[in-house]
């Protein structure tokens, strides 16, 4: 641990006045990358004792796992059986010598929800909970109302993938109701908090009728646009495509096939940091936002640097005392160091994207801060 760290622990939280962000835990994620390009990184004493030391704020480690009949994933991340299993072992060792939970993702929802398909993941995973995973993401609601997973495999911490939209309380209400311990909201509802107060409301009463609280979290650092007209077709692209894993080195710092129809054009600047998806950039508003959610969930299993940038995420979500993020884009960070100029454009800005649903069609103030144009 760093000096700067300690002192920061040592701080009087009171000052920042972030109650909620105090409260809030990370699910972060551990590229493959790290066990295939060196076999050391990922259980490395620097890093093994880096997630210790945040072990208190993170709620589980995602990682890329194929087993039939979940061989494609939505990230397109492709592995060798072999590198595969030494992923595989690596994090089982990661969990064992960090005490944090262990979560593979099986979220193709292409793979059809046949019983038979059920009964062959379910005997596929066998092996993963003998070696001691008790955490994965599913992506069907017909594979929990059938129970088969939940019988097979007692204790077992369920979550539904983000694949599935969960937009208002009634669609928490079904997947809470099916089985599952830990539901992923939609992305878009960091600009929606009428919603987010809703489902808020649909946790607790289902925790009050049933005994059994549901986690709920949201998506953070993905990059897309808000409401990208590509993204569900992106995803079906990605895991129906039969040659995924002979396009991999084309496609590696974009998103997966067509990248060239994408949001991320090839050779073009990056989209708009103002409008793509994500937690607020000034601290007071992720603190107001984050009393409706528990879990942060960051995004990062294809990236090799992943796992330390979300580290670095975490040590500036709770342990910095600046008003602003440390990534918040120049053009926000403008306004506020030029409160004389800009107080009125910002304290709009802040404002309305607390319930503007990312409707740019009937707007245009994210575009026109980013542009200059205020």
């Amino acid at each position: 641990m760093t000096k700067s760290l300690k002192n920061a622990k040592g701080q009087n939280k009171k000052e920042s006045n972030c109650k909620n962000m105090d409260k809030m835990k990370f699910t972060i994620s551990a590229s493959p990358a790290l066990s295939k390009a060196n076999f050391e990184l990922l259980l490395s004493e620097r890093v093994i004792q880096k997630l210790k030391s945040y072990s208190g704020k993170i709620y589980d480690i995602n990682f890329t796992c194929h087993i039939e009949p979940f061989i494609q994933d939505a990230h397109g991340v492709y592995l060798t059986p072999e590198e595969n299993e030494i992923h595989l072992r690596h994090m089982v060792k990661l969990q064992e010598k960090t005490g944090i939970l262990v979560s593979p993702v099986f979220n193709n929802i292409y793979v059809p929800n046949t019983y038979e398909n059920l009964k062959q993941f379910v005997s596929s995973f066998k092996r993963l909970y003998d070696m001691g995973i008790r955490s994965i993401t599913v992506p069907h609601l017909l594979w929990m109302k059938m129970g088969l997973i939940q019988k097979t495999f007692p204790g077992l911490h369920i979550k539904n993938t983000v694949l599935r939209r969960v937009r208002n309380g009634q669609d928490f209400w079904n997947h809470a109701e099916v089985g599952f311990n830990y539901v992923n909201l939609d992305r878009i509802l960091v600009r929606d908090q009428h919603v987010l107060k809703e489902i808020r409301a649909a946790q607790k009463k289902f925790w009050n009728m049933t005994g059994k609280y549901v986690v709920t979290s949201i998506l953070e650092g993905e990059g897309c646009l808000g409401i990208c007209p590509l993204w569900e077709e992106h995803y079906q692209h990605t895991l129906t495509h039969p040659d995924i894993d002979k396009n991999l080195q084309e496609n590696l710092d974009l998103f997966r096939l067509p990248q060239n129809f994408s949001c991320f054009l090839i050779g073009a600047p990056s989209i708009n940091p103002i409008i793509s998806v994500g937690l607020p950039f000034f601290r007071e508003d992720i603190d107001d936002i984050c009393q409706y959610f528990d879990v942060v969930k960051l995004a990062g299993r294809r990236a090799f640097q992943s796992l330390c940038e979300s580290l670095k995420k975490i040590e500036d979500f709770f342990y910095s005392h600046q008003p602003v993020i440390t990534d918040t884009p120049e053009a926000i960070k403008t306004l506020y160091e030029n409160p004389a100029k800009y107080s009125e454009i910002l304290t709009k800005y802040r404002k309305k994207i607390k319930t503007c649903r990312f409707q740019c069609w009937n707007c245009s103030i994210c575009s026109d801060i980013a542009a200059n144009m205020i």
